[in-house]
């Protein structure tokens, strides 16, 4: 277990009844643990950008995925169709000078460089690289391997590679010297992994021995098939995106161990001297600072770091993983609410033509939108302006609970969306593209239920105002005028805090 959510995901597991072995020092003092130094079935690391990794053996990586999600549940899940090593046999269906197109199990397509088979050819290969987020492709190689708790054997590369994480050199030398001789002339490589650390030289040279005839019994049942097919399994990698209502779920668990500041897994996310601060408080919550008015007046640092930038970035994290970066904001006023969240109001100037999305309308540089976010809503308002102020329509993105930064808006993306042109009837659309991601696992089932009540009340209370607006003979512009008045903001041009 290692990472920014190391404790609560500790916490987590343990009480799945999920054993943790080479904990860190700072995990076996806050849980009090001996350190096991059996080798790992599964690691739970740091990924990207608001990203776990979960990696082992297929079985046991599953149920560890399995019982984080049942206690995070606001995630996205992207798992591969084929796993990481694993061997598989595959179709060449076209070729292209000497790369190989092939035709892999599970409906999946691959290219392999350096090939001369001919279209039809059967092939074997291993997935070194998994396509786990929808839009990859996987990455293939003609060496083999098997792999144990402290190595992996390889067919076709016949080299011997250590793990960086195995740092005393005695041990290195000594390893390196057994599995010289124990695979000498064998043709198979070996990569001694970084459980490794913790192995006797017998062990590990005993392992290699078995994965060796692992690997032999691999090759020949690949030899065998007729057909494209999975012939090894591999390790399972599988990311969870976490959500802000995740992140907040870790904080929780994580408060049960140690004092922890509200915001904690956000905030480290985003490191450098956020990451920083939120140690320095945390430090203070064991002294007995109070975990409101510390967390306030960070909340407050980051406002005021925020209201003061030209420019704001928006990060919108598409649910295939895919992360957009949108036409940067300037903010011209946050508010807080009596609900003691805050609603933030920028100005985008659109520096491009083409078509606003959904909406259909043509954009034209100069036009801008005017966006407001709310910290504790699942939706963000787009109300997109000509430069002369015409109104064109509104965009309603469904979307998590947006995090704050210094420089920054982050948020989750949920596919669908509602839109209206001015002067139209608002539309519920991409319900399908939801309805999909929903099939294929990759938005769970609380997350799928929550999106599908959150838009049925947007629609819901977009369709009373607009009856209730014909009933008193008044129409608003947009849907902008109605929200942002009734919460106090002011009107455009006004730049600040209240």
């Amino acid at each position: 277990m290692r990472g920014i959510a190391a404790t609560a995901l500790t916490k987590l597991l343990m009480d799945h009844g999920h054993v943790i072995v080479q904990a860190s020092r700072v995990i076996q003092e806050r849980f009090g643990l001996p350190l096991n130094t059996a080798p790992a079935d599964v690691t739970v690391k740091d990924g990207d950008l608001d990203e776990l990794v979960v990696i082992g053996f297929p079985k046991e990586a599953g149920e560890v995925l399995n019982d984080i999600v049942s206690e995070l549940e606001y995630v996205f899940v992207w798992k591969p169709k084929l796993n990481l090593h694993s061997v598989v046999v595959a179709r060449v269906v076209d070729r292209k000078s000497d790369v190989c197109v092939l035709e892999l199990p599970n409906g999946l397509t691959g290219e392999l460089g350096n090939c001369n088979r001919e279209k039809g050819d059967l092939v074997t290969v291993s997935i070194v690289r998994p396509p786990i987020k929808p839009w990859e492709k996987p990455r293939l190689s003609t060496s083999l391997r098997v792999i144990g708790e402290y190595a992996a054997v390889i067919y076709g590369s016949p080299r011997l590679t250590v793990s960086e994480h195995v740092r005393d050199s005695v041990k290195r030398r000594e390893l390196l010297a057994a599995v010289t001789a124990a695979v000498m002339g064998k043709g198979v490589g070996v990569h001694l992994r970084s459980s490794c650390s913790y192995a006797s030289v017998d062990d590990v040279v005993r392992e290699i021995g078995f994965l060796e005839e692992r690997l032999r019994d691999v090759v020949e049942k690949a030899r065998g098939s007729s057909e494209p097919c999975i012939v090894y399994d591999g390790e399972l990698v599988a990311i969870l995106s976490l959500s802000s209502i995740a992140k907040e779920k870790l904080d929780f668990i994580r408060s049960c161990v140690v004092p922890t500041i509200t915001r904690h897994h956000s905030l480290k996310a985003y490191g450098g001297s956020l990451s920083d601060i939120v140690d320095y408080i945390e430090v203070g919550l064991e002294m007995g600072f109070n975990s409101s008015i510390a967390y306030s007046s960070l909340q407050e640092y980051i406002l005021s770091k925020l209201v003061s930038r030209p420019r704001v970035d928006i990060v919108h994290v598409k649910p295939d993983g895919r992360v957009l970066k949108l036409t940067p904001g300037r903010v011209e006023l946050i508010s807080r609410k009596p609900s003691g969240g805050y609603i933030i109001r920028l100005k985008r100037t659109l520096q491009s033509p083409g078509l606003l999305d959904g909406l259909g309308v043509e954009k034209r540089p100069g036009d801008y939108d005017e966006m407001v976010v709310e910290t504790d809503q699942w939706f963000i308002h787009h109300n997109y302006y000509r430069s002369n102020g015409e109104p064109l329509g509104v965009y309603i993105n469904i979307n998590t609970p947006p995090e704050i930064y210094p420089d920054q808006i982050k948020y989750h993306d949920l596919a669908v969306d509602i839109v209206y042109r001015h002067g139209e009837e608002p539309k519920i659309i991409d319900m399908d593209e939801l309805e999909k991601l929903y099939r294929e696992g990759i938005v769970t089932e609380q997350l799928y239920k929550k999106t599908i009540e959150e838009v049925e009340k947007i629609y819901k209370q977009l369709n009373k105002d607009k009856n209730r607006i014909n009933s008193n003979n008044k129409k608003p512009n947009t849907h902008l005028e109605k929200t942002c008045t009734s919460a106090g903001v002011p009107e455009p041009g006004q730049r600040g805090r209240a």
